[in-house]
Parts: structure tokens; C-alpha cells; sequence
């Protein structure tokens, strides 16, 4: 009988994982948290649980609250967790080239985006990604940005859970995309 493979990976956030993952080298999302960082991510977790009128407030209109999450992740803040070249690399060899849009099918990169996110975003790199978007979270407590704040915890909250699509997912995906092929050399 096989045991189960256990492979240990720091969830925290941060380290070689993270480094090929996305695009975090060389930034202060490429080593994990030390103690003092995961001190204040905690206490932004618990002051955020701490806004649940706002909270509510913002789930009451989910679409709403999607297109927040879209807008506020395309800030060159979060070009860190872009999603690295050789993920996308994957997804290209895996799915071919992105499709452009036409009047015979208006859906064609939406879909392939979703399909996109589906080939990586599995429990072990959804985990690190939530782990390295909730390390944002005490930038926006301590200044008192309680909508982003709320925003981040729960884009983090959705992206470690299940297989669904996340905005965060899909922007830094989509953003990934557009870093992979600014890079590539000129033809």
C-alpha cells in the first residue's frame, strides 16, 4: 500500500513556490513573512472581521463588489502576484494561443481565461495566492481603507476555496498574459 505523498509547502506565503508562481521575484512577496509580518497580517484579519456592516454592505451586490475587486487589483501595487511566465507558458502549450474576440463569438477569450485559470489554480497554488494577496492586508487597515481592506480578505477568502473563477484569479491571469507578451522579443 502507497502512503499518502505529503509534500510541505510554506503557506504563508513567499518562497520558491510563490517565486515561480508569479511574478514576486526580487520583491519583498519572494521570501515568506517573518514573524513581525505575520504579527500585523493577523491583526488586519481581525480588524477587517471587525467591518461586517461594510461587509454586508458590499455582498449585497456581488457584481458590484466583483468589478471593485477587478478595478482595485489591476493597481500596479499588486504586479507582484501576476501570474509568472512559466505558468503561462503551461497554459499557451495547454490551451494555444488566446483567441481575439469577434463579432461571430464576443465570448471566445472570457472563456479561455476561465479555462485558463482551471489549468493552475489548484488547492496548493490557490492557498499561496491567498496567503501572498492577504499580505497586502495591513497596508489598507492601517490607513483605514476598509473597502480594499474587506475586498482583499474576501478575494483571499474566495480564491483559497473551491474551484471557482475569482476576479483575483482572472485579473491576475489576464495580467500575466499581457507581461508575457510584452516580453516577448520583437519579430
Amino acid at each position: 500500500m502507497r502512503g499518502r505523498a505529503i509534500r510541505p509547502v510554506d503557506r504563508a506565503g513567499g518562497g520558491e513556490e510563490a517565486v515561480r508562481l508569479t511574478r514576486c521575484a526580487g520583491t519583498w512577496l519572494a521570501d515568506p513573512p517573518d514573524d513581525a509580518e505575520q504579527a500585523r497580517i493577523a491583526a488586519a484579519v481581525r480588524a477587517v472581521s471587525e467591518q461586517r456592516t461594510l461587509a454586508l454592505e458590499l455582498h449585497r451586490d456581488q457584481a458590484a463588489l466583483d468589478a471593485f475587486c477587478i478595478e482595485l487589483f489591476r493597481d500596479p501595487m499588486f504586479d507582484p502576484l501576476h501570474i509568472g511566465p512559466e505558468v503561462i507558458r503551461r497554459i499557451i502549450d495547454k490551451l494555444g494561443e488566446p483567441p481575439v474576440d469577434d463579432e461571430a463569438n464576443t465570448t471566445a477569450f472570457s472563456e479561455y481565461l476561465q479555462r485558463a485559470v482551471l489549468l493552475f489554480a489548484l488547492p496548493n497554488p490557490r492557498r499561496l495566492l491567498a496567503a501572498q494577496l492577504r499580505r497586502y492586508l495591513p497596508r489598507f487597515t492601517e490607513v483605514g481603507d476598509w473597502k480594499a481592506a474587506v475586498a482583499i480578505d474576501y478575494s483571499a477568502f474566495r480564491t483559497s476555496l473551491g474551484n471557482e473563477v475569482t476576479p483575483f484569479l482572472v485579473q491576475m491571469t489576464l495580467a500575466g498574459l499581457a507581461d508575457y507578451y510584452d516580453e516577448l522579443p520583437e519579430a
